[in-house]
């Protein structure tokens, strides 16, 4: 897992959306509510991300480049909380392209683009924050509350993978959650190569 604190994913600030603490005790507490739980193994009760609305990102910088394969979201148990509706819905993974060799397959992909990579360029240029980067859209996905396992894992576009690009940033962006005011996100892992 790329994105895991301990394997040197880091938070990217400048493209992760702002956030605040829900109190004085998760400040105290430190990690509770800080976009740096996201990175950690630790699924306790409230040791998440809370964004103060539905949406947001979260921009995850890797130790070396990845050719990504799959993103992993993860979301206490269902049957563990009272607040399932704070639980992120509809995600999209983007990836930053750097390099002239990644640049170079992302003209080729974007001119040929088909199905669902077409769709999502159609849609999207970027993820919110993206500073004037060009982004690569990796995966759009729903997260599903009421699955069984709440550790849940969403292949990347097979196009995008067959391209050969790799990244050393990655964008999650929360599109949606369950219906709450405002949104949770447990833990992200980054899978590759």
């Amino acid at each position: 897992d790329y994105a895991l604190w301990s394997n040197g994913g880091v938070v990217l600030s400048s493209l992760t959306s702002p956030h605040r603490y829900d109190s004085w005790v998760n400040r105290f507490m430190g990690k509770m509510g800080s976009v740096q739980a996201v990175l950690e193994d630790d699924l306790q009760e409230g040791a998440c991300w809370r964004l103060p609305n539905r949406l947001g990102q979260i921009a995850i910088a890797f130790q070396d480049v990845v050719r990504v394969t799959h993103v992993m979201v993860d979301h206490i148990p269902a049957e563990l909380t009272n607040a399932i509706e704070i639980a992120p819905r509809r995600l999209l993974l983007w990836g930053m392209v750097d390099g002239e060799d990644n640049l170079a397959k992302y003209h080729s992909l974007r001119s040929g683009a088909t199905g669902p990579l077409r769709d999502l360029l159609t849609a999207r240029m970027a993820p919110a924050l993206s500073r004037g980067m060009p982004f690569v859209p990796l995966v759009s996905f729903d997260y599903n509350i009421h699955a069984a396992n709440h550790t849940q894992l969403f292949p990347i576009l097979d196009s995008v993978v067959a391209a050969g690009m790799d990244f050393g940033v990655v964008v999650l962006e929360i599109l949606d959650n369950w219906d709450g005011e405002l949104t949770c996100l447990y833990r992200v892992g980054i899978y590759g190569e």
